[in-house]
Order: C-alpha cells, then structure tokens, then sequence
C-alpha cells in the first residue's frame, strides 16, 4: 500500500512539473514582448536610463528563479536546524552516557575478582592454620633470640 501511494505521489508531481512547464512555456510565448521597467533610485546609478526595456520572459524568469533559490534556501535551512538539533541531541545523550560511566566505580563499585562472593569454610581452616604456623615461628624465633 505504501510503495502504491509512492509511485502515485511521484508520477503526481512529476505530471504536475511537466503541465506547469507547458503552462509558462505556453504563456511565456504569448507575451514575448519587451516591456519598459522603471529603474528604482538606488540602482540609478547603473544604468544610463531611468526606465529600461525588458524582455518579458526573462523578467518571468529571473522572478522565478530567485522565488525558487530562496525557496530552497528556506528548506535547506530548515533541513540544516533540524539535522544540527540531531547531532546536539545525540552528543548530549552520548555525554551523559559517558557522565555515567565514569561514576560507575563509585556508583556500582565491581566485587573483588580474585576473591569469592561467600567465604568457602575449608579455605578459612587452612589460612587460619597458616596463620597459627607462622605465629608459632615467630615466636620460636623471638624465644631463640
């Protein structure tokens, strides 16, 4: 259903370029005329008249180009804003993030890897009879000396 409405969208728009390029092309030809432009103040200056004749479809023309510059000027723009908020939003996201996984020792501190979580019994007798065998030579060591 999607790609239907997709395809219909683009052969829409595409029709609807080509009867718009016929339609000013039609017009365009029918008043290939010059006609006299009044030249504004400032720009009196530039030309040696105050009024200057024009071919009429290149005045069209340049309206329409620079209608359809600033048009795209305006979603560029806009596509320029919306992509930057984009980046922002995802460096903020990544800094707190990284925020967080700084304080992660002192947040969620990591159990010692090379000892167990619950003391085995049989280890505790052991250390504790290595710790009677070395008190016993030490003081068998202090008593000799």
């Amino acid at each position: 259903m999607i790609r239907w409405l997709r395809i219909a969208a683009k052969a829409t728009a595409t029709l609807a370029f080509i009867a718009l390029g016929i339609l000013v092309g039609l017009f365009l030809v029918a008043n290939g005329a010059w006609v006299p432009v009044d030249v504004p103040p400032w720009l009196a200056d530039l030309t040696p008249e105050p009024r200057v004749q024009v071919w009429l479809p290149a005045l069209i023309a340049g309206w329409l180009v620079a209608t359809l510059v600033l048009a795209a000027l305006l979603l560029w723009s806009m596509y320029y804003v919306w992509r930057r908020r984009q980046y922002e939003a995802l460096v903020g996201r990544l800094e707190r993030e990284l925020a967080r996984l700084r304080n992660l020792p002192l947040a969620e501190p990591s159990p010692l890897e090379d000892l167990p979580e619950t003391p085995d019994p049989g280890a505790a007798r052991v250390l504790a009879a290595i710790d009677r065998a070395v008190d016993a030579e030490d003081e068998r060591d202090e008593a000799s000396a």
